[in-house]
């Protein structure tokens, strides 16, 4: 996988380096009527979540 380092080598991900940079997400909680969105700061972050399938658009507890 490439763009987990500055110099775009291709390594092996390990969860350690999977949960670093998953962990730099930031969660921004709106007011009532606006749903709360999630900042990518890093395109890494947007590549794991698409090989993780991870919809960030979808909540894990339904609304009621």
């Amino acid at each position: 996988m490439t763009g987990l380092y500055p110099d775009n080598r291709r390594v092996c991900p390990t969860g350690r380096m999977v949960f670093y940079h998953l962990g730099e997400l930031t969660l921004r909680i709106s007011s009532v009527t606006d749903p709360p969105t999630v900042q990518i700061t890093r395109g890494v972050q947007l590549h794991l979540l698409d090989l993780l399938d991870t919809d960030i658009t979808r909540t894990r507890w339904p609304q009621t």
